[in-house]
């Protein structure tokens, strides 16, 4: 997959602390990763499973944005996230790659693949609130 990264001028603080990179995927998937870093991501043996929900839910952020006009205004936070854990991370990427299920008028829902060395190691599924304009 070719990856248009988002330069890091836009990168939150959470982001640059653990040096989460963001762009994205060729059929405009919303794409967030690591190099897994002992020091930063693990838990105690091998990468947090928090850092596989944390990509799962910027990459889908990333693919939601970029279907509207004022893309850092798009979204009003995580409805709910849920990730299945499939394989443990011990080095190496970490990739989310979201993709978008529904767009509606209030919520967005998107299927993430989170891999590690080409392998599939979480799934995960989101719901997102979207932002309403003041009436």
């Amino acid at each position: 997959m070719k990856i248009t990264p988002v330069p890091d001028a836009y990168a939150p603080p959470l982001h640059r602390a653990l040096n989460i990179k963001v762009g994205i995927g060729d059929n405009d998937e919303g794409v967030a990763w690591i190099e897994v870093d002992r020091e930063v991501h693990f838990g105690s043996r091998w990468a947090h499973g928090g850092m596989a929900a944390t990509l799962s839910d910027i990459a889908s952020g990333i693919v939601i944005a970029r279907r509207f006009e004022d893309p850092m205004r798009a979204l009003d936070g995580t409805i709910e996230l849920k990730v299945n854990f499939l394989r443990k991370v011990v080095e190496g990427d970490m990739t989310a790659i979201a993709r978008l299920l529904h767009l509606g008028k209030r919520i967005a829902v998107t299927d993430v693949d989170v891999m590690n060395k080409d392998q599939l190691v979480a799934k995960a599924l989101g719901t997102f609130m979207l932002h309403q304009p003041d009436a």
